[in-house]
C-alpha cells in the first residue's frame, strides 16, 4: 500500500469517527474537506424542507417517501486530480411515532446520482440550479419543475448511472457514499449541482432513518477528497 493511500485510510477514518472535518473543513491537501453549502430532504407537495435539524430518506408508515438532495463548495483548484470522493452524512436515529406500538428498522439500500438539471430551451439545452429554500418534490425552485417528482433518473434531472449503491443498517454512525465519478467531472467543468440520494426500498414501511443536515449543530455532511 503506497504512503498517500495509507495517510487517506487513515484520515478518513478518524474525520468519520470524531467529526473533526466539521471544525478542520479544508487543509492544504492531499486531502481536502468541503461541507455542505445546500441540502434539503423531498416529500410529495409544495412544502420546502429546507429548515430541518435532520434529513430523511425511505418511508415511515403514515407518510410520504423521502429523498435527500445536497450540494458541496467548488473543488480546491489545488486539487491537481481527484483519486477519491466521499460523501459522509451523520446517522442521529431511527424516528418512530408514538401512536405505533412496534415499528422495526430495515436495512435501506441507498443509491447516489449526480444531479444535472438539463432543460431544452429556444435556444438549446439550458442548465438550471435548485434553489435549497425553494426546492420540494415537484419543483428545483419556484416557477420551475423537475421533469418527473423526486428528480427523474433519466438523464433530465439527474445522471441515471449510480454513483454508489450501499446497504445502510441503522446501527452505524455515519454513511459513506463514493462519489468519485461525480467529483471529477465538476473538476473537469461540468455543473455543480450535487447529488441525490435515495433508497431503493424507499415504498418498504419502516422507522425513517434521520440524519444530521447542515443546520444541525455538530457533525455536518462533508466531502472528503483526497487529491494527487
Amino acid at each position: 500500500m503506497s504512503g498517500y493511500f495509507f495517510f487517506l485510510i487513515v484520515v478518513l477514518a478518524f474525520m468519520a469517527a470524531t467529526g473533526y472535518a466539521n471544525d478542520f473543513c479544508c487543509g492544504n491537501g492531499p486531502v481536502y474537506c468541503l461541507q455542505a453549502t445546500k441540502d434539503v430532504f423531498l416529500e410529495v407537495g409544495s412544502r420546502n424542507m429546507n429548515s430541518y435539524k435532520f434529513l430523511i430518506f425511505g418511508k415511515h408508515p403514515g407518510f410520504v417517501k423521502k429523498r435527500i438532495l445536497i450540494q458541496f463548495g467548488d473543488i480546491p483548484s489545488e486539487c491537481g486530480n481527484i483519486v477519491s470522493a466521499k460523501l459522509y452524512l451523520k446517522y442521529w436515529y431511527s424516528h418512530k411515532a408514538s401512536y405505533i406500538k412496534t415499528l422495526v428498522n430495515i436495512n435501506r439500500t441507498v443509491q447516489v446520482h449526480q444531479v444535472i438539471i438539463t432543460r431544452k430551451g429556444k435556444r438549446g439545452e439550458i442548465k438550471e440550479d435548485w434553489t435549497e429554500s425553494q426546492a420540494t418534490s415537484t419543483h428545483c425552485k419556484t416557477g420551475i419543475k423537475w421533469s418527473k417528482p423526486y428528480l427523474a433518473l433519466d438523464g433530465t434531472d439527474a445522471n441515471p448511472n449510480t454513483l454508489d449503491t450501499v446497504i445502510f443498517p441503522p446501527t452505524k454512525p455515519w454513511l459513506q457514499l463514493d462519489i468519485t465519478e461525480a467529483a471529477q467531472n465538476w473538476k473537469n467543468g461540468e455543473g455543480n449541482y450535487g447529488v441525490l440520494i435515495w433508497a431503493t426500498n424507499e415504498n418498504d414501511d419502516a422507522r425513517d432513518i434521520r440524519f444530521h443536515s447542515r443546520e444541525h449543530s455538530t457533525d455536518k455532511p462533508f466531502l472528503s477528497i483526497f487529491c494527487n
